[in-house]
């Protein structure tokens, strides 16, 4: 067995018809058609991007047990996910990977944890802590992430009062 059979990553579990044309070069077979992909413009995503590539491109493995790359639908959907949250002035959150080819966005800023995983797309499970006022909530979303945007826009918020009271 030679090592490129050895070897798998996110792409090619996520996509059946894979064909590796090359030892280094990964492709797949044109159909003739066009796709056309949108490019995200957020400074997020444009930060995160080489994040999202090398959480695919994990080796099996790579958590010294059977951890799974992050799949490439779970990081797409992050992608798409983190664009839409996207607030002016907000830091770019951690990405970290799940031994079972999820993928968790996090802050922890202004005395807040957001933790977001996502699941698969349209699976996402939600939590968010806050230090200053010791409330903790936990949302399961599909389509819906309307009370997300509004925990990811309290990351900007002044909370120079809240934080007065609660000391």
């Amino acid at each position: 067995m030679n090592a490129l059979a050895q070897f798998s990553t996110a792409f090619q579990t996520d996509f059946s018809n894979y064909a590796s044309h090359a030892d280094n070069i990964s492709s797949l077979p044109s159909s003739g058609t066009q796709l056309r992909v949108p490019s995200h413009n957020s400074l997020w995503v444009r930060e995160l991007g080489s994040r999202l590539n090398e959480l695919t491109s994990l080796p099996r493995g790579w958590d010294g047990y059977e951890g799974l790359p992050v799949s490439f639908r779970c990081a797409d959907f992050a992608a798409n996910l983190i664009e839409r949250l996207y607030v002016d002035g907000v830091d770019a959150p951690q990405l970290v990977p799940g031994a079972d080819g999820t993928v968790q966005i996090e802050w922890h800023m202004n005395h807040l944890d957001i933790e977001i995983d996502i699941l698969a797309p349209y699976k996402v499970m939600a939590t968010r802590y806050d230090h200053l006022t010791g409330a903790e909530e936990e949302l399961e979303l599909g389509t819906d992430f309307t009370r997300l945007a509004i925990w990811v826009a309290m990351l900007g918020d002044d909370r120079s009062a809240l934080r007065a009271a609660a000391n």
